[in-house]
């Protein structure tokens, strides 16, 4: 894999999630694909314009990468990570230490996230 080409995932990632911290709906929405579905650690499905319009009930304070990992199929790109974050979802504390997985899809000249799938909070150590 190239190195400019994980280094874009991962900056995209982390625009993605600072987007999310900042309630910035039109970055997340060009960084999510059309077809974009969440598998929450809540055990939700969302589509894309689901997760979009969640994003005032999911309060983010902090988002804070602790590893990533990108293995690159192609035009595919599976990113695996361990995350901690600082949040509360419809005013429940969702604080903790998660693992995602990302999948994203080059069209063109552009990477989307098509799937992400989190488990977690993960048991403290």
């Amino acid at each position: 894999m190239s190195e400019n080409t994980e280094d874009t995932l991962g900056a995209l990632e982390r625009a993605w999630m600072d987007a999310w911290i900042a309630g910035d709906r039109e970055t997340c929405a060009r960084i999510l694909a059309d077809d974009f579905v969440l598998t929450s650690a809540r055990g939700m499905l969302m589509t894309k314009d689901q997760w979009l319009d969640a994003i005032a009930s999911i309060v983010g304070e902090s988002f804070r990468w602790e590893e990533i990992r990108v293995r690159l199929f192609g035009d595919v790109a599976v990113v695996h990570s361990r995350t901690t974050q600082r949040a509360s979802v419809a005013g429940q504390d969702w604080s903790g230490r998660f693992l995602l997985t990302d999948v994203w899809v080059r069209r063109g000249e552009t990477w989307q996230v098509v799937s992400r799938h989190g488990t977690g909070p993960l048991p403290e150590a």
